[in-house]
């Protein structure tokens, strides 16, 4: 059975990057908190905002890049791809579903989508590649 696992998300951070080490294999981690805004109606007829919210992680260069350039806040455009957390905590098996970025665009706070950063590829920095082996994550 074919599938395919692809995900592109506009937002803004809902915190600054927190970039770490890995354990295992040495590699930066930044673990990014992305809220997206869908605008509709309420019951009462008013537009309002519905927030999405979630949990993105970037790898390597594409870390540091994050810990460098973004804060709190920040608009951002997000490629990667859905991926299952899972870890026992007192005994009890949690998942959560959270998006691997494989490319991340900076935006310019004034000029959504199309200011900012150029798009990444493995010119710029901005890109990052899918192959990390066995992450912790």
């Amino acid at each position: 059975m074919a599938s395919f696992n692809k995900v592109v998300l506009m937002g803004n951070l809902t915190r600054d990057p927190d970039v770490r080490m890995t354990g295992a294999s040495g590699l930066k981690v930044a673990r990014l908190g992305l809220a997206i805004n869908e605008r509709r109606r309420d019951r009462n007829g008013q537009m309002q905002d519905f927030p999405v919210f979630v949990d993105v992680d970037a790898w390597d260069r594409l870390a540091e890049l994050c810990g460098q350039h973004l804060t709190k806040g920040s608009p951002i455009l997000v490629e990667g791809r859905l991926q299952m957390d899972t870890w026992e905590r007192d005994g009890v098996k949690h998942q959560k579903i959270k998006v691997r970025a494989t490319l991340i665009k900076f935006l310019s706070r004034g000029d959504r989508p199309n200011g900012g950063y150029p798009r990444g590829g493995d010119q710029s920095g901005y890109g990052a590649s899918d192959d990390y082996g066995d992450s912790p994550f």
